[in-house]
């Protein structure tokens, strides 16, 4: 009854066969051969019509084409049972061992005349789907089976190796995330896979993702991990935080700006920052500006700019003292290099990160009271027009006499017009109203302040009106834009590249002014165009400065720390950087700060629409219409936010600057969300 052979018999009714289904060999009996087809009954009851290509090389034996089903099925049983048990006893690896080195390609029959002295149907079909399954050292390529080097066959197990345990992960990862955002875990039960291994890849994918969202790196792999649950971007840092990774109100942004929150980053610089305080140290003279007063909120502790005040029958002699970082850096060391990532302080609801290492920030440069620090200083007199008639910039040790605050300044205001401060204020005022005859567009909109309370079991928002100090706050500003104003014009007039910031823009006439009203204040915003930082100097028209470049917060801003050391470089004959020198970190430095200001433009907001979530049951707000020519955009003027609404909610036509009371439905602080559910004009 067996005519089997070391070869692929000329295929015919009633020959045992093998195919392939869903990767797996299937035994099969012949019942027609129409070529290029033949039509099988295979183990599993089916009749198939197979083009002759998918039959396996391995054919045999060959019975009588009159069996009746019946007895065709028991025999493929049989066929099928003694294969898987030969195949049982198989090592492939000693046949892979025997064949590597000395071939590169054979048939099954060869394969199996290595094992066998006498291979049947039946051993050469076990061995061949042995070595089907051996997928790391061999390789079918019909009619034959590539034998893999040793190098290969290495490479394909650590593959497959790490394909087993990719699937492992996803199969116990999408189980445990689904749990994780289901609530299953109460926040007491800590939850964790069993394997710490494959948890600490779990929380390496979930921290990459909030890091990166589009992270091309683990993009499968969160697809296949995620499946099933709700598309939200921010997904991955949900789960981090049900998983405790995270506490539930970090600040998520911080990880996706690569932003160290803590001190802890300026560690390593330890050496580089004890150097600079023994420079210091030596080079430490006497004052020779005293007098200076600062003016601050009482938990400033990065104090970078004080002044001295003189009137007098010409005018005014005003000297600026500016915080002397750049009198000393070193650009292009580590510190440098990670100062300049940072790009700038961040002051946030919630604490304050600076720029600096903490020690140069608040202490070896603030300018606190009573202390010897470096600075730049900047004599400056002006006409009682406030047009400057003469500006001295120079490098002096100062002291400050007096770290004032906001609140304190304000009263002596109030009570003493006559003092210093008065003439401070009085000259504020005169360059504010220089700057409006200029063009200058001035916006004056109270901030709330913010205030957290954590409790055990939440982080509980309030909103407090800002409290305004108008003449101490003017006084401030009005000086530090002076300072800008003048010294971009000096470094202008001497070729001093700087970092210049412009807005070359053409303004309507009836735009310059002072604006109060919320309607106002977004129509003239959203006509302004956006500043930018450039090495050439260009107007900046809401200033009101024919050129204009940050100086004044060397301590806060990486861009006034290069420009103050451009500027300390040519005022102690020191080689000044070029322009192009200034090109090249534009783009770096551009990136960055926008990153850093998105944290710091949109981390307050995040609490407050936390404080309206957790006040929407029982509280009101008002709302003024800023803009209906799409969705009502409406300003909260004292919780300072815009929001959106559909027209529907408002019952009709809405005007703009018409004030309505509104009722807010659902808030995610997370996606930035916020819903009027209902609107009544007040």
């Amino acid at each position: 009854m067996n005519d089997y052979k070391h070869h692929r018999a000329e295929l015919r009714p009633g020959q045992v066969v093998e195919y392939l289904q869903n990767n797996q060999p299937l035994v099969s009996w012949i019942q027609e051969v129409q070529s290029p087809r033949v039509r099988v009954l295979n183990i599993n009851q089916r009749e198939v019509k197979l083009p002759i290509a998918r039959v396996m090389p391995w054919t045999g034996p060959v019975y009588s084409p009159d069996l009746s089903r019946q007895d065709v099925l028991q025999l493929l049983q049989e066929h099928h049972h003694r294969r898987n048990s030969i195949q049982e006893d198989l090592d492939v690896m000693d046949v892979w061992s025997m064949a590597q080195g000395e071939i590169v390609q054979a048939s099954i029959f060869w394969f199996a005349g290595l094992i066998w002295d006498e291979p049947d149907a039946d051993r050469t079909a076990a061995l061949g789907r042995a070595m089907l399954q051996a997928r790391t050292h061999f390789k079918f390529s019909p009619p034959d089976f590539e034998v893999f080097s040793r190098e290969t066959a290495e490479k394909k197990m650590e593959e497959e190796r790490l394909h087993r345990e990719r699937e492992r992960l996803v199969s116990i990862g999408k189980d445990f995330f689904r749990k994780l955002h289901s609530g299953e875990y109460s926040p007491g039960d800590q939850p964790e896979p069993e394997d710490s291994e494959l948890a600490g890849q779990l929380k390496n994918i979930l921290v990459q993702r909030i890091k990166n969202p589009e992270d091309p790196h683990t993009q499968d792999l969160w697809s296949k991990l995620s499946a099933g649950l709700p598309q939200d971007p921010h997904l991955p840092f949900i789960l981090a935080r049900a998983w405790g990774i995270y506490p539930e109100h970090y600040n998520y942004m911080l990880e996706q700006a690569a932003y160290a929150w803590e001190d802890s980053w300026s560690k390593t610089h330890d050496p580089e920052i004890q150097a600079l305080s023994r420079k210091l140290e030596q080079e430490s003279g006497e004052p020779a500006v005293d007098g200076l007063i600062s003016i601050d909120s009482a938990s400033t502790r990065d104090i970078d700019d004080a002044f001295y005040i003189r009137e007098h029958a010409d005018g005014y002699s005003l000297t600026l003292a500016l915080a002397g970082p750049g009198l000393y850096w070193t650009f292009g060391s580590e510190l440098d290099r990670d100062v300049a990532h940072r790009v700038s302080s961040l002051y946030l609801p919630e604490g304050k990160s600076d720029m600096l290492p903490r020690i140069l920030a608040e202490e070896m440069f603030s300018l606190n009271q009573g202390q010897r620090r470096p600075a730049m200083v900047l004599d400056i007199d002006l006409d009682f027009q406030g047009i400057v008639y003469r500006l001295q910039p120079r490098l002096e040790w100062v002291r400050v006499q007096a770290n004032r605050t906001y609140a304190e300044v304000e009263d002596e205001l109030a009570m003493d017009p006559a003092s210093r401060l008065g003439s401070a204020l009085r000259l504020a005022r005169t360059l504010r109203a220089k700057r409006l005859e200029q063009g200058a567009v001035i916006i004056e909109q109270n901030e709330p302040i913010i205030r957290l309370e954590h409790t055990p079991r939440q982080t509980l928002v309030s909103l407090m009106p800002g409290v305004t100090h108008p003449g101490a706050h003017l006084i401030v500003s009005e000086f530090m834009l002076l300072c800008n104003t003048v010294l971009a014009s000096w470094a202008r007039e001497k070729d001093i590249p700087l970092l210049y910031r412009t807005q070359d823009i053409v303004l309507p006439k009836d735009y310059s002014g002072v604006w109060r009203k919320p309607e106002e204040i977004y129509r003239v915003i959203r006509s302004m165009g956006a500043t930018l930082t450039e090495t050439r100097p260009r107007p900046h028209r809401s200033i009101g400065a024919g050129a204009y470049a940050s100086v004044t917060s060397p301590l806060r801003r990486y861009v006034d720390l290069v420009n103050q050391a451009q500027i300390a470089a040519a005022l102690s004959g020191h080689p000044v950087r070029d322009r192009t020198w200034l090109e090249k970190m534009l783009p770096f430095m551009n990136t960055r700060m926008g990153q850093v200001s998105r944290i710091q433009k949109f981390r307050p907001r995040y609490w407050k629409l936390l404080y309206f979530k957790q006040q929407a049951r029982h509280t009101t707000w008002t709302g003024v219409v800023v803009d209906n020519s799409g969705p009502v955009v409406l300003s909260l003027p004292r919780e300072q936010v815009l929001i959106r609404a559909p027209h529907e909610v408002f019952g009709g036509k809405t005007m703009i600057g018409q004030a309505f009371r509104l009722r807010l439905g659902r808030i995610d602080p997370l996606n930035n969300e916020i819903h009027v559910l209902e609107a009544w004009e007040e």
